[in-house]
Formats: structure tokens, sequence, C-alpha cells
């Protein structure tokens, strides 16, 4: 049962004061407008937004159906009315991308391996090897040297470089879907992400990636993957793609990777036990791999929406924080007891309504902060962080004045909000602005209670990590007001009714008062980024703080 929702206090006035007066991280002063302003969001309005934004009329808001585009005109209209400027493509709120859907035709792949006296042996698709769909390339042919990277991991400042005096230039590199144990939940979640490791196989000049898959199952049906392409369709942005240079993307069964090493004169399971030990393992491979396959590509248009309040610094005005939520979410899909419209109203209506009040906020207070503030609502997060991929490596101000992302996404405010995890704030300074927000509060900072979700990598500020720019992410924490009772224990039973299921509507359970209190929160994480002189940074020698000198990925 969900414990009562309890409203924001004379306790929280209280601390309100006291921040005023002595503010931990930053001395930054909390005036009484901005008080005031801060205690007018108000629940009717969070309400309202949701309940617009997950209307059976949106029918679940998917890219490139009407249902969507009333969302874009509805955020559209609400930064027109407070008042913020367009800050989108040629001075419009909106910023186009086109949605590109690749998908494979099975029956034309073969793939063959040779060995280094011409014997070949053919491999069976779906068995011993899997292919991804090329989203630049329609019909693919490549015959390619193999080699063997480990984890397939380049990280000097962990200890771990499977690309150390490794020649992959040309060649199809094979790695363990796997990551070294031990690692914290956001380096786990990182390294273990295909996206990652075709990056780093990418980095090193190979020309294609294939992961060995234990339990490698045959797909069902032509398999499909989606990136987001710039407007002429000549370059994919996207961060589940590293580029063209990547021809051929799949995966092959621990029977297949036997197979490559039977010439090889090693002796696999030797160098799968030093993995393990975190020692070097990689080798190059005998013989060559023959690849063909053909994709077909469907290409939609979609946008994201932007809009912006100016910093009154005369430096650092041209420097940004970007606060993101996904506009996006499934579309109509298999019904579950009769219906069959995926609404996302926690996931996303509930992020969209938090970045629209935040907005009001700046608004009301009339607060123009050093720093200048985006909100930039983005599509296609549930294809796989699309509209973010794009927006952060092709975004409407200089990509090199963007220093922080604060992302909202799903908050889960079913039951009062008393702790707090800020995915990713540990690997920089943001940590500092929320640890101000926390202390201002009254909330708790816990680490992730499900290291296991991953969810560092699949929301839209991992998006702007990839490009170097320190963002965090900011989930429920445990803690809640009857001790002994964790809120994980409410959570897991109600993800698995809720989560991507067309059961998440405007019916379902909220508390608006945690809502308004989850507003608070990220409203005073960005001001703070945005008030400080000093520029967010990277922890020293973080994995990564490193992608922005190409140090490591």
């Amino acid at each position: 049962m969900i414990a009562k929702p309890i409203s924001l206090p004379l306790k929280l006035a209280l601390l309100f004061h006291i921040a005023s007066i002595s503010c931990t991280a930053q001395q930054l002063k909390i005036d009484s407008r901005t008080r005031i302003a801060m205690n007018k969001v108000d629940t009717s309005s969070i309400k309202s937004h949701i309940w617009y934004l997950a209307d059976d009329k949106l029918k679940g808001r998917l890219p490139g159906t009407a249902g969507f585009q009333l969302a874009v005109d509805y955020v559209t209209d609400q930064f027109r009315k407070m008042g913020l400027q367009p800050a989108g493509n040629s001075g419009k709120f909106t910023q186009s991308l086109i949605i590109r859907k690749s998908t494979l035709l099975k029956a034309t792949v073969m793939s063959v391996i040779r060995d280094e006296a011409g014997n070949d042996d053919s491999l069976i698709y779906g068995k011993d090897i899997t292919i991804q769909p090329h989203p630049l390339i329609s019909k693919q042919q490549l015959n390619a040297g193999i080699v063997f990277a480990g984890y397939g991991i380049e990280a000097p400042s962990l200890g771990i470089n499977d690309y150390e005096n490794l020649d992959v230039k040309g060649k199809i590199v094979i790695v363990m879907r796997e990551v070294p144990d031990g690692l914290p939940s956001t380096l786990t979640a990182h390294f273990g992400n295909q996206a990652s490791k075709m990056k780093m196989a990418a980095n090193n000049g190979a020309i294609g990636l294939l992961l060995v898959d234990k339990n490698l199952s045959f797909p069902a049906g032509n398999v499909s993957s989606n990136v987001a392409m710039s407007p002429d369709k000549s370059e994919a942005m996207s961060w589940n793609y590293s580029g063209k240079d990547i021809r051929v993307m799949g995966s092959i069964s621990l029977a297949t990777l036997r197979l490559l090493f039977r010439n090889s004169g090693k002796n696999l399971q030797a160098l799968l036990n030093s993995l393990k030990q975190k020692k070097n393992a990689s080798c190059a491979l005998p013989g060559s791999l023959q690849l063909s396959f053909e994709s077909i590509h469907e290409d939609i248009v979609s946008d994201n929406v932007a809009g912006m309040i100016p910093g009154k610094d005369p430096v650092l005005k041209n420097e940004y924080v970007v606060h993101t939520a996904h506009l996006d979410h499934l579309g109509i899909g298999r019904a579950v007891n009769g219906d069959s419209i995926y609404n996302g109203a926690h996931d996303n209506a509930s992020g969209i309504s938090s970045l629209l009040e935040i907005a009001r906020i700046y608004k009301q207070a009339r607060l123009q902060p050093k720093r200048s503030v985006l909100f930039v609502l983005v599509t296609a997060e549930e294809m796989g962080l699309l509209g973010s991929s794009y927006f952060a490596s092709n975004p409407s101000v200089p990509k090199n004045n963007i220093v922080a992302n604060v992302n909202t996404d799903m908050p889960t405010v079913i039951a009062p909000l008393l702790s707090v995890v800020p995915l990713g704030a540990e690997h920089s300074s943001l940590l500092n602005d929320v640890r101000f927000a926390t202390n201002y509060l009254g909330l708790d900072i816990e680490k992730d209670p499900e290291p296991e979700q991953n969810r560092f990598i699949r929301s839209d500020q991992y998006s702007f990590v990839m490009q170097g720019i320190p963002a965090l992410h900011v989930k429920y924490g445990n803690k809640m007001i009857t001790p002994g009772i964790s809120l994980t224990t409410i959570v897991q039973p109600w993800r698995a009714k809720y989560y991507h299921q067309p059961a998440d509507g405007i019916d379902g359970i909220f508390d608006f008062e945690a809502a308004k209190r989850y507003i608070l929160l990220n409203f005073l994480i960005g001001y703070s980024i945005a008030q400080n002189k000093t520029r967010p940074s990277w922890n020293n020698g973080d994995v990564f703080g490193n992608i922005v000198t190409r140090k490591e990925f």
C-alpha cells in the first residue's frame, strides 16, 4: 500500500531560510523572490501537464505520428506563453532530424570463415552468428581479417586496455559481451554497452565488431534498429552508432568463437580465464571472415523542442546549462486488458511537466542567471536516445559551450521524496550542486540501489556524457517514512505493472507533492550550476572526462 502523500510543511520553509543564509556547496544565495516562485510551483499545473500529455488523444506520442505532433505543439505553446526564447534551429522552437529505421533482410545474410589454407566453414544465421542492419549502406560485402580483443575496453586509467599493442585496422574485432567484475555500476553499464564497444573498435581502426553472446538466440522476424540522421541524410548522429567506418555489427556464439580459435595455437579457455583476472588476452586470429547482407531503410522526420532563458553575465551568458526530458513514448501496441495505448504518464509526461515548471520558476521569479539555461524536450528516447544524441552531437548552440546536462526521465513520483540517487554525478563536480540542492531541501543522497538496471546509460543524460559533457539524472532513493521499509519493495511490483505498459496512464498512482519537491530539486541543481562562476568539471582522471581528450573511451 502506498503511503499517504505529504505536503511541503513549515519545516521546508525553515530549510529555505537556513539555506539562504548558509548554502554549503557554493554559498549560493536564494533571494525572497526566488523562494516565493519556488513555493508557487502548483501541483494542479503539474497534474494538468501530465493529464494532457498522457491523454488517449495523443495515442502514446510515438514520433512521426499526429499524437507526437500534439505534444510538440503543446510544449512549444507553453514555452511561448512563458516568454522563453526559441532555441531550436533557424529562430524556431524546433530542431528537426531524421529518424531512420534500418531492417536487415536476413535471407541475404551469407557468412563464411576461411582459414589460411583456403578452407571454408559456413556459419548459420541465428545459430552461429547474427548481424545488425547497416544504417548507411544498403548492400554490404566484405572480407576481412579477425582479431580477438578481450572485453573490447580501452581504459588505461582503470588498468584495462584490450587494444594495447593490437593492430585492428581494417579488421573485424571479436569481443566478449561482458565486462570485468568489480567496476562501479555506471562504468559497468558504460563498458558493457554495445555502442561503447563499437566506438572503441572504430577509434582503433576496425571495420567491424562481433560480440560473443553465450546465449545467442535466433531473432524473430527481420532485425531492425534506429539511428538519428542529419536532415540531408548524409550522417548518422546517434550514440548507438559509431560512424560509417564500422561496416558490420553483430554477435557470434561461443561455439563460433571456438571455431575461430581452431588453428590459432592459442588456448581459448586459458585466455578467458586470464580475462577474469583482468589480464590482457588479446590476439590476432588466423584466416578471415567473409560477410554479405542487405539492409532496407525507412525515414521519418521528427523534432526536438528547445527554449532558452538567456544569462546575464557578459561572459558566462555564452555558456549553457541544458535541462532535458524526452517527449516521446511507445504509441499504440499490444493490448493489455483491452487497452492498447501506451500513454506514458510517468514515462515521461511527468518529466516533461517537471521541465515546464522549472522554466516557470525562472520566469515567475524574473531570474536571469549568469549562464544561459536551455530546456530541451527530445524525441525518440524510447528508440535509443536518438533525439538527445542528435542534439548533443549537433546542438543549436556551440557544443563546447554546453557545460552540463540535468536530465529528467520518469521521476517515479509515487511516494514522498525523502532521498535521491544522482546517477552520474559522482563522476564530476556536479555532485557539489546536488549536495547544495539536497541540503536545501533536507534530502538524503544514496548510492544506486539497482545497479543491475544499468539506468545510467538508458536515458538521455548519457548522450551528453558521450560528448564529454558532465551530466546527471536524479532518481528516487529508497528512504521511506516508515522505518525498515524500502521504497524498492514498492517500486519493483509497481514497475512491473506500469513501466512500458498501457497501465501507465492518467489513472495511475501519483504523489503530486513529491513531484513538486522533485521539480524544486532539479531547479536548484540547474540554478546552482548556472550561477557558479567555475565551469563544471570531470573528476581528475575520470573515465568519462577522458572522452573529451580521447585518451580513452
